[in-house]
C-alpha cells in the first residue's frame, strides 16, 4: 500500500511482527533519515510485498491514479482515485492487488511524533479515522482530495528544507493536515447515515484547530467560545468530557511547549521570547512559565 519512488529489489523481510519507520524505509529503498515521520509526493509501486506485516506507525493515505485492494485485519478494502485510507499502529496490513497506474500520496509517523507536548492517545482517536474499531476509507470529493493533496505536498516540501524548528513545523501541519481530514470525513459519515459525531466531539475539534492557530495572541476563553457561538462554560464542560482538560490547560500546554522551543533558541533571550507570545511584560510571562512548568524561564534557558 506505501508507495514511493524506490521500492527495494526484495520483499523478504516482511513478516507478521511490527515494522517501524526506519525499516520501512531501508525495505523500500529509502536512505534512514532517523525523523520519526515520512511523507511521499506519490508513485506507482514497483514491487508488492508478498506476506502481511503489522504496522508499528500511523498510516494516512490518499490515492491519486488507479486502484488497489488492501487486506486490513483481515478485511478488503478498495482504494480508487480520491479515496482516503487511514490506520492506526498494530493494524496487518497486506497489498493484495493494484492496477498499473496505481499512484498514492502517503504520509506515516510513529507514535510519539505527535502525542509528545500536542496530543494524547484519546485526541487521535477523537479524529474518528484512527480508532480501534473503525477502518477508516472513503471517497472524498474531488476539490476534498485536492485540498488533502496539497497539504501533504506541504508537508513533503517543508520535510526537505533545514531549519532550526522543522520538527516543529512539521508537526503543525500535520496536526492541520489531520483536522481537516476530520471535519471531511465526519460529514461524509452523516451523509452516509453511519454514526455522526457529537455536537460536543465537533466542537471540540474546531477549538483545537481555533487553539493551535491562536493561542499566541488570544489566551482568553472569551475569544473562543464566541468564535465558537458557545459560553465560556459550556466550553469548558465539552473539553473535560472529551479531553479530560479544561480549554485553559489546553492553552497553557501550547503556549508553554511554544515557550520552550523558543528558550532553546540560543538568538532569543527571554524578552524576545515573551514579545513572541504577546504577553504584556517579561514577568507576566515569567510568572506563567515557572507556574506551569516550576522553573523560571531563566532557569530552563540555562539548564
Amino acid at each position: 500500500m506505501i508507495s514511493n519512488d524506490n521500492f527495494a529489489k526484495t520483499s523478504s523481510y516482511l513478516s507478521n511482527s511490527g515494522k517501524n519507520i526506519r525499516t520501512v524505509l531501508q525495505l523500500f529503498g529509502q536512505e534512514d533519515t532517523y525523523k520519526p515521520y515520512f511523507v511521499s509526493r506519490g508513485a506507482g509501486i514497483q514491487l508488492s510485498p508478498e506476506e502481511s506485516f503489522r504496522a508499528d506507525f500511523y498510516v494516512y493515505t490518499i490515492c491519486t491514479a488507479g486502484s488497489a485492494v488492501i487486506m486490513v485485519n483481515n478485511t478488503e478494502v478498495r482504494i480508487e482515485k480520491n479515496s482516503f485510507f487511514a490506520a492506526i499502529p498494530s493494524t496487518i496490513l497486506l497489498l493484495k492487488k493494484h492496477s498499473k497506474d496505481f499512484k498514492a500520496k502517503v504520509l506515516i509517523f510513529e507514535k510519539s511524533f505527535l502525542l509528545k507536548n500536542i496530543l494524547d492517545a484519546r485526541q487521535l482517536e477523537q479524529l474518528g479515522f484512527f480508532s480501534f474499531d473503525t477502518i477508516a476509507h472513503l471517497r472524498l470529493h474531488t476539490d476534498e482530495a485536492l485540498l488533502l493533496k496539497s497539504k501533504l505536498d506541504e508537508i513533503h516540501d517543508s520535510s526537505k528544507q533545514e531549519k532550526i524548528f522543522q520538527h516543529q513545523i512539521i508537526q503543525s501541519l500535520v496536526f492541520n493536515l489531520l483536522f481537516e481530514t476530520a471535519e471531511m470525513y465526519f460529514k461524509h459519515l452523516n451523509l452516509s447515515g453511519k454514526k455522526a459525531m457529537s455536537r460536543e466531539e465537533e466542537l471540540y475539534i474546531k477549538f483545537m484547530k481555533l487553539a493551535q492557530q491562536y493561542s499566541q495572541a488570544h489566551k482568553d476563553l472569551d475569544f473562543y467560545s464566541q468564535k465558537l457561538c458557545i459560553s465560556e462554560r459550556y466550553l469548558i464542560q465539552v473539553c473535560k468530557d472529551i479531553s479530560g482538560k479544561t480549554p485553559g490547560t489546553i492553552l497553557a500546554e501550547l503556549l508553554i511547549h511554544e515557550a520552550k522551543l523558543l528558550l532553546k533558541n540560543p538568538d532569543y533571550n527571554i524578552s524576545m521570547v515573551s514579545n513572541e507570545l504577546n504577553y504584556s511584560s517579561v514577568a507576566a510571562f515569567s510568572k506563567f512559565f515557572k507556574k506551569q512548568t516550576g522553573l523560571s524561564p531563566n532557569k530552563y534557558k540555562q539548564e
